[in-house]
């Protein structure tokens, strides 16, 4: 490495090798062996305390030498392979010599000035290479999209990073670094040559890979991305396998991945690992929602054609999230094309999809919009589904990107969804004795700011605001003879409401450690239940809802350490959360912990430990996903839940294309609630809490998966083993019973084949074991006719039924029996039309449910009568299938 000397003739290149050998180790001499006589040495040093002026404070590391080089006539020579001649630098005011300028301005580099054959020097204090930070956002070339998860690595020291949810990156490099990669499983591949480290960030565009294209990546932290206990998903899995009706929904996407399962048939609903649906964090671009599903759970509120990443967090929880104690599902909605304007219009057999994206100011700030409504009312109400009722939802997905400046961007975002759906008392089929109306509808909303504070820190604080409102009304009437009934109208109202405002900061200290805080507070606003009803024959009543105010605190701190050569990573963590109000005050210490050991052959252990809090319930119906079930925070008689999660796996990685795990997880719950009775909305305000009940649960289990990503041929192969236990005082005698959640075994297949860049076909295959449902071991007659309103039956029995004999159940133990089995196939063929074209066709179209399988949805006892006196029905058991055999096809158009 040849030395760059200012005001000096240069050598020839072999007479200045020797001549740098040679300084150099003599440099090392003069500062190990001080041998050379005092004399000598005093007159080499008169050089540094060579008397001299600053002309300014501030400037470059290279203006000061190229000064002192002007000013004294001393000659300085460095290298400017290990010295960053632009960095900005400052000195104190108290530098009156040439040593002690350089010594302010030499600071933290690692380089010493010393004096020898009347120059000045500037030499390494020792032979290891010397680092600095490099930072930036990685983007997608044609949109400026900021890309989640992206590697980067440098590919000579094999140490690298990711992107965070903003495209944010932060990487320490050697001086001797030559050039970092930048790679995505969606982008092509980038190698970027370094420039000098003082020209301010490094921003890297990326362009969208073909869909054939095969992955060649040699960094380490490109196997990493798929861990444990997480899944980021990407966003084209949405799209890649057949769907119910042709409807692309995320969160049944996640159901193709092991520990996740749905509560009904083809429902949205997650279950992870044995928990409720209510123990799952759904963030949508960082606001905590309630309520996730559209048409009774069929459908989830998240619009595919809107979303940009989603990830899942089963176990292993980063402890910047809280609240929940099963899973954390991050999703992030696009930020909207910078450069031009695109959009896309996608029909299905139950629903219409739009988006538009485009710059407001180029490359400054942009829009996202995207609308989804339902077409079943439009296109089939008048003629076919009139006698059945009218239903129709929508969705709306809005959000503003602005660019500030280099270091500061702003986002807002906006959501609302709502269904709406009227049933009517007298259809040609049955003859009902109610009218129900349902009406639910949720409000989100956003305002970030994400910060670049130096190249080792990021920040993002956003504030938010959210609303679940559910309005069920029900016209009822109650037959009290041939001629005479009597009408109720019911209305019942529940809502949630939440102010919040957070921070999360990441701090890159280094390579090897990572740190994270940060904090938030929430205002929460709960009115479980209103109720309102009016009897033909009486007085009305109006019960207004008990609201409930309470402020939820929290704290967290993180530190990741990469050890060993990056063998060995360790994830310390620690969440605090606290929730106030009138009459409680509960505080949670949670510790968390993650080791993660690297195996030769790119096989990998890992340990985890997390302990949730959660500090609301959900109190359900045991019955399909209705918007009824209640919201309720912890009070001074309930508690908040409580889970333990411990987990340990094995991870085999081949060529970035294989993916194989094997995880073990245990799971102890504490503090969970459930009821004794059917609750929801209509109930007395002022009773439910008296029909809370607590207990304690146990869930556990194995999974295996396997997943090949690259290539024609991809797929994932999922195998769950699991239990799910409850344990309440006041149930089942105080034992333990299987969860209605529990799962035995749950099985997927899903396959997808390219045969080129326009067609592929795909098929998916799903197992899952019965729920568990409570059967009588034998029934009575129950002659007491008090208990009935004129001889009509009490509703928990038979709610279908007039004038004919109630029946009381014996129950030996709850949950005694299963349901059958659940399972289906799936194929469907894509065909994507004007690749290279301003507008593009995508045709979808498949066969749900192929075999034609009557799975179970929901099960009923019903007695049912024609008003046969002398004829009394028996009790029957009756199970409902909701889908056999379905086709569909979907178009989407893009521009």
């Amino acid at each position: 490495m040849g030395l760059n000397t200012v005001k000096t003739a240069t050598p020839s290149s072999s007479a200045s090798s020797l001549l740098n050998r040679f300084l150099y180790i003599f440099s090392i001499f003069l500062f190990l062996a001080p041998l050379i006589p005092l004399q000598a040495q005093n007159r080499e040093n008169d050089l540094l305390q060579e008397s001299y002026i600053p002309p300014s404070r501030q400037g470059t590391i290279l203006f000061f030498i190229q000064h002192i080089q002007k000013s004294t006539g001393i000659n300085i020579s460095y290298s400017s392979s290990f010295l960053h001649l632009n960095k900005k630098v400052q000195l104190t005011g108290t530098e009156h010599t040439t040593g002690e300028v350089l010594s302010t301005i030499l600071q933290g580099t690692g380089i010493q000035a010393a004096a020898l054959n009347g120059k000045i020097f500037l030499l390494r204090e020792n032979s290891q290479p010397q680092y600095y930070t490099i930072s930036g956002f990685v983007k997608e070339i044609n949109s400026n999209e900021l890309i989640i998860g992206a590697s980067v690595y440098d590919p000579i020291t094999r140490k690298g990073t990711e992107t965070n949810a903003f495209g944010f990156y932060s990487l320490q490099v050697p001086d001797t670094c030559q050039g970092i990669v930048f790679s995505h499983i969606g982008y092509k591949p980038v190698f970027q040559h370094l420039p000098p480290p003082d020209e301010g960030q490094l921003d890297i565009h990326m362009d969208v890979r073909s869909m054939l294209q095969t992955v060649v990546v040699n960094g380490e932290k490109e196997t990493m991305t798929s861990q444990s206990g997480y899944i980021n998903m990407p966003v084209t899995y949405v799209s890649s396998f057949p769907s119910l009706l042709g409807e692309k929904d995320v969160l049944k996407s996640l159901q193709l991945y092991t520990g996740t399962s749905s509560s009904l048939e083809s429902s949205s609903n997650l279950l992870i690992r044995g928990g409720g649906a209510d123990q799952n964090l759904y963030l949508l671009d960082g606001v905590p929602l309630y309520h996730t599903g559209h048409l009774f759970g069929l459908f989830s509120i998240f619009n595919g054609d809107a979303v940009k990443d989603v990830s899942l967090y089963k176990d292993a929880f980063p402890a910047r999230y809280g609240g929940r104690l099963s899973s954390v599902v991050d999703i992030r909605t696009k930020d909207g094309n910078m450069k031009e304007w695109h959009g896309s219009l996608t029909l299905s057999p139950v629903s219409g999809n739009m988006l538009l994206e485009g710059p407001i100011v180029k490359d400054k700030s942009s829009v996202s919009l995207s609308i989804r409504r339902s077409l079943v009312d439009v296109l089939y109400g008048a003629r076919y589904l009139s006698d059945y009722g009218k239903y129709y939802l929508y969705d709306v997905n809005f959000k503003l990107n602005q660019v500030i400046d280099n270091k500061n961007r702003l986002y807002v975002s906006f959501y609302k969804g709502q269904d709406k759906m009227f049933i009517q008392s007298i259809r040609p089929i049955t003859v009902l004795f109610d009218d129900y109306n349902f009406d639910w509808s949720n409000i989100t909303a956003a305002v970030k700011w994400t910060r670049v504070i130096n190249p080792k820190i990021f920040t993002n604080t956003i504030a938010t605001y959210s609303r679940f409102y559910n309005v069920f009304t029900q016209n009822t009437i109650i037959p009290l003879s041939f001629d005479d009934s009597s009408t109720v109208k019911g209305k019942g109202v529940s809502r949630v409401r939440d102010i919040a405002i957070k921070n999360e900061t990441e701090y890159n200290v280094s390579n090897w450690q990572h740190i994270s805080f940060g904090g938030g507070y929430t205002y929460h606003n709960f009115a479980p239940t209103a109720y309102h009803n009016n009897i033909s024959a009486g007085e009305a009543t109006q019960r207004k809802a008990p609201i409930y105010y309470m402020s939820e605190f929290s704290v967290y701190g993180e530190d990741e350490l990469s050890l060993l050569n990056d063998r060995l990573i360790v994830r310390p963590g620690l969440h605090f959360g606290a929730l106030a109000q009138k009459t409680s005050f509960y505080t949670s210490l949670q510790p968390r912990l993650m080791v993660r050991w690297q195996l030769p052959k790119s096989q990998y252990i890992q340990l985890s430990f997390a302990k949730m809090t959660q500090f609301v319930h959900q109190l359900t119906t045991p019955v399909i996903n209705l918007p009824t079930d209640l919201w309720v925070p912890s009070t001074e008689n309930i508690k908040p839940e409580q889970a333990f999660s411990y987990g340990l796996s094995y991870q085999r990685l081949w060529n970035n294309t294989w993916r194989f795990n094997v995880n073990v997880y245990y799971k102890q719950l504490k503090n969970i609630v459930t009821t004794n009775t059917v609750l929801n909305i209509f109930d007395n305000s002022d009773l439910w809490e008296k029909k809370v009940i607590a207990g304690s649960g146990y869930n556990y289990g194995s999974e295996l998966q396997l997943e090949k990503t690259q290539g024609k041929l991809t797929g994932i192969f999922s195998y769950t083993l699991s239990w799910a236990w409850r344990q309440f005082d006041r149930l089942n005698g105080g034992k333990m019973f299987p969860y209605k959640e529990d799962r035995r075994h749950n099985l997927s297949l899903a396959l997808k084949y390219r045969f080129n860049p326009k067609w592929n076909v795909s098929a998916t295959y799903k197992f899952s074991s019965g729920a568990p449902f409570t059967l009588p071991v034998q029934i009575f007659p129950d002659f007491d006719w008090s208990r009935n309103i004129k001889g009509y039956l009490d509703e928990r029995y038979s709610p279908f039924s007039t004038y004919q004999v109630n029946y009381l159940p014996y129950i030996s133990r709850l949950n005694n029996y299963r349901l059958n089995p659940v399972h289906h196939l799936d194929v469907g063929a894509t065909l994507n039309l004007g690749n290279e074209r301003r507008f593009k066709h995508v045709i979808s179209a498949g066969v749900y449910n192929i075999y034609n399988r009557s799975n179970p949805f929901i099960v009923s006892f019903d007695q049912f009568s024609f008003f046969e006196y002398d004829e009394v029905s028996s009790l029957q058991l009756y199970q409902y299938s909701l889908f056999r055999a379905l086709p569909y096809l979907s178009y989407t158009f893009k521009f």
